[in-house]
C-alpha cells in the first residue's frame, strides 16, 4: 500500500513539473444557494422537532493552467465548500482534508484524454446520468439539502434509519484521494476509469501503516458515458461499476432495528466479517425539445447506500463500527432506483421526481428474546417531489418545490427503543446564484 500511495505522489510532481511554454493563466468563480422549509414530520410523543428550518451553501473555485504550444494542457483546481449542518447529509465522511476542502487535484488535458491526480469524485460516479430535476439543491436523489430531523437526537441530526439513504448515484469512494482516466469523447462516447488506494482525503496518513479495520482499499471503478442524438431526440445514458477490498478484515456486530415478539427495539446483529465492496449501476435521460424523462437505478453492498463509514476511536481507524451505515455487509444489498420528468418552457421550469430504496439487514440477535436470532424485514424508503423554477438569467434562480418521505423499518415504530418508520411533508423556497 505504501508502494502504491509513492507513486501516485510521484505522478503528481510529474504532473505539477511538467514542461509549459505559455505564461500560466487564473480563473476562479463560486456558487451559493439559500433554502427555506416548512417541515411536517411524525414525531415521539412529547418530542420536540422542526417545524421550520433554513440551509445555506456556498462553494468557491480557483484554478490555474498552462498550454504548451503543442496544445497539451496542465492544470490545479481546488474548490472549497461552506455549509450548514442540513447540506451534510450528501457528503462522504472519509477522513484526512478539513471539512471545508472539497475538492483538490492536478490534471493534465491531451488529444489522448484527460488525466487527474487529487481529491475528486471517482469514474463511475463522474460518469453518471440521473432523472432531471428543477432543484439541483432539493432533488430527492441524494438531496445536497435534506431537512428530516430523526427524533431520538436532541439536535439536528438526519433520519436516516438503518442507514437508508435515498441515492443512485455510485459515491462508494467519494473524494478520496485518486487517480482518473477519462478518455476522449468518440462516436458520442466517454470511458472513464479510477483507482483509490484506500479511503483517505488528506496527506496526515499517506505513508502511514496505522491500523484501519474494515477499511476499504484497492477500489477500482470503471465508467461509460453516452450522449448523442436521434433524430429530433437527445439522449444520454450511462453505466458504472466499482469494486474495492477489505483491507484489514476483523469480527464485528451492528445495531440493527427489529421486531421480534411484537417489541419493537434495537439489537446487536450477529458477528459477521464485513464484505468487499461492489456496486453497479446504469441511468438514462431523453430530451425532446423542452422535455426531458430519465431515470437512474443502483445496486449496493453498502449498507443503506450511504457512503461508507470511516470511522475514529481511540487513534484506530474502524469501519463498520457498531452503526450499521455504510458498513459492506455480506450477502446483503441496497437496490435504489429514481425517475423524473421535467419540462422547461422560456425562463420556467416544471418537474416531478420519484425515489425507492429497499435495504436489506443482517441477522440480528435479541440476547434471549424469543426468537433468539430473527431476520428482520427489509428496510424500505420512498419520496416523491414536485417543483417549479424560474431562471432570472444564467447566474440567479428560484424556486419552490413540496416532498414526501416515507419510510418504513423492520421495526414499524418510531419509539424512544427504535425509530425505523416514519412519513414527513416539506415544502421549500429555494434561490440560487453563480459568479
Amino acid at each position: 500500500m505504501k508502494r502504491s500511495w509513492r507513486a501516485l505522489t510521484a505522478a503528481s510532481l510529474l504532473v505539477l513539473c511538467a514542461p509549459a511554454n505559455a505564461e500560466p493563466t487564473f480563473d476562479w468563480g463560486g456558487q451559493g444557494n439559500f433554502s427555506g422549509f416548512w417541515i411536517d414530520q411524525d414525531e415521539l410523543v412529547g418530542g420536540d422537532v422542526n417545524g421550520f428550518g433554513f440551509a445555506g451553501e456556498g462553494k468557491v473555485w480557483g484554478r490555474v493552467r498552462n498550454v504548451t504550444d503543442s496544445g497539451i494542457e496542465y492544470g490545479l483546481r481546488a474548490q472549497l465548500r461552506f455549509q450548514s449542518s442540513e447540506h451534510e447529509f450528501s457528503n462522504d465522511a472519509i477522513r484526512g482534508a478539513p471539512d471545508f476542502v472539497d475538492e483538490v487535484w492536478v490534471y493534465v488535458q491531451t488529444a489522448f484524454g484527460r488525466l487527474t491526480i487529487g481529491l475528486e469524485d471517482g469514474a463511475a460516479d463522474s460518469a453518471g446520468i440521473y432523472s432531471p430535476a428543477v432543484s439541483d439543491i432539493n432533488r430527492i436523489d441524494d438531496a445536497r439539502a435534506f431537512v428530516i430531523q430523526d427524533p431520538l437526537q436532541p439536535s439536528f441530526a438526519a433520519f436516516e434509519p438503518n442507514g437508508a439513504h435515498l441515492r443512485t448515484d455510485l459515491n462508494a469512494s467519494g473524494d478520496a484521494l485518486k487517480v482518473i482516466y477519462y478518455s476522449p469523447r468518440l462516436i458520442g462516447v466517454q470511458l472513464s476509469a479510477s483507482y483509490t488506494p484506500d479511503l483517505r482525503r488528506g496527506l496526515d496518513e499517506l505513508f502511514s501503516s496505522s491500523t484501519s479495520v474494515n477499511r476499504q482499499e484497492d477500489i477500482w471503478e470503471v465508467g461509460v458515458n453516452y450522449q448523442g442524438s436521434l433524430s429530433s431526440f437527445d439522449v444520454g445514458f450511462y453505466a458504472g461499476y466499482v469494486a474495492g477490498s477489505n483491507g484489514d478484515p476483523g469480527i464485528t456486530a451492528v445495531l440493527v432495528t427489529g421486531n421480534p415478539s411484537g417489541t419493537p427495539g434495537t439489537f446487536s446483529s450477529n458477528a459477521f466479517v464485513p464484505d468487499d465492496l461492489e456496486e453497479w449501476g446504469a441511468g438514462a435521460q431523453i430530451v425532446y425539445e423542452g422535455l426531458k424523462v430519465g431515470g437512474s437505478y443502483r445496486s449496493t453492498n453498502i449498507a443503506g447506500g450511504a457512503g461508507l463509514a470511516d470511522d475514529k476511536v481511540g487513534g484506530v481507524a474502524f469501519s463498520c463500527f457498531i452503526a450499521v451505515k455504510g458498513c459492506v455487509l455480506p450477502n446483503a444489498r441496497t437496490e435504489i432506483w429514481g425517475a423524473g420528468i421535467e419540462y422547461e418552457t422560456g425562463p420556467w421550469s416544471f418537474g416531478v421526481n420519484y425515489v425507492d430504496l429497499t435495504e436489506e439487514l443482517p441477522l440480528a440477535n435479541t440476547g434471549g428474546l424469543i426468537p433468539v436470532n430473527f431476520q428482520p424485514s427489509d428496510q424500505k424508503g420512498q419520496g416523491w417531489s414536485g417543483a417549479v423554477g424560474y431562471e432570472f438569467d444564467e447566474n440567479l434562480r428560484m424556486g419552490v418545490g413540496y416532498q414526501h418521505y416515507s419510510f418504513e423499518g423492520p421495526a414499524n415504530a418510531c419509539v424512544a427503543a427504535a425509530c425505523d418508520t416514519l412519513d414527513a411533508d416539506v415544502a421549500y423556497f429555494e434561490t440560487a446564484f453563480s459568479f
